[in-house]
Formats: structure tokens, sequence, C-alpha cells
């Protein structure tokens, strides 16, 4: 329980970062989709449905904060977590390179996706700018996702010593010593 409370606290925290202070503090119009980097952890390491659940609060959450189509993140992230529950039990989930590549995978489908089902609502507008910050996009998903491999397991040692984070143990260096 109280992992997938910090799974939605995490989840409002990156919602704020991505959709309030990134904007304000660079400027950018790319920025790193941090619910995508989480939907993809929660993907390897919960179960179908605490994960599924979690993962439409998450789509409502930016839906919310950002959303001009409601239902729309919470449609795209809930299939692109399902595309990771299908890999899930063909990889190691625990492997840091996997994460990275559904990551990957993962910024590829979120733009399919929302270029076919916004499509439906607003022609034109949104593909465009979909297509435009793909590479962008795709770059600063990847370097999120390293920075919080590297982060995870040493805040996790600093702020929670005694519970584990699942899917990161084999990742932190000193793992097994």
């Amino acid at each position: 329980m109280k992992r997938i409370l910090g799974l939605l606290l995490l989840g409002g925290f990156f919602a704020l970062i991505q959709t309030v202070l990134w904007p304000r503090l660079f400027g950018w119009q790319a920025r790193p989709d941090l619910i995508l980097v989480l939907v993809v952890y929660v993907g390897l390491t919960e179960s179908l449905l605490g994960g599924g659940l979690l993962v439409l609060l998450f789509g409502a959450g930016l839906d919310a904060l950002a959303g001009t189509n409601p239902g729309l993140h919470m449609v795209v992230l809930l299939l692109v977590f399902d595309l990771v529950r299908f890999f899930v039990g063909r990889f190691n989930a625990e492997n840091a390179t996997l994460l990275l590549f559904m990551v990957a995978c993962g910024t590829l489908v979120d733009a399919v996706l929302l270029l076919f089902f916004a499509s439906f609502a607003d022609p034109g507008l949104l593909g465009w700018e979909v297509v435009r910050q793909l590479a962008p996009q795709l770059l600063l998903n990847l370097v999120s996702a390293w920075l919080l491999l590297r982060l995870a397991p040493w805040l996790q040692r600093r702020l929670v010593p005694m519970a584990e984070l699942p899917g990161l143990n084999r990742l932190d260096r000193h793992h097994g010593t």
C-alpha cells in the first residue's frame, strides 16, 4: 500500500514538473514526459490490475492539468502500459537497458497514438506539434529515464533505507555486497 501511495505522489509530482515547472523554467515546447517514464516503470514492476488503475489515475491527472481533449492521455497511457505489460514477461524486468529501451518505444507509441486519437478531436494542429517535437521528446525522455535510474537507488538508500524499490534492486552497484 505504501508503494502505491508513493507512486501516486510521485506521479503527481512528475505531472506538476512537466506541466507547470518545466515550461516556466525553460520555456521550451519540448519537455520530458516524466509521466510516460513512470508508466513504463509501473508497467515493468506492478501487476496488471494495480498498475492499470495507477496509470488511469496518472492519465486523468495529466488530462486535468494540461489536457485539452479529456481522456486522451488516459487512454494513450493505458495503451502504453498494456504494451509494456505484454513484453515484460519476455524480458528481464530488472535490466536498466530494458527500461531505457521501453521508454524509447513508449515515446514512439505515445506519439503515434496521440496522432491517431487527436485526429478525431483536432485534426492538423496537434499532429504537427507531435511530429515536430518527436526527436527532442525522445531525447529528453531517455535522459530523464537515465537520470531517474541513477538517482532512484541513491534516494532510496537515503530516504527509505529499509524499503525496496521494485525492479531497481540490481540496478544499484551496491546490490549483493
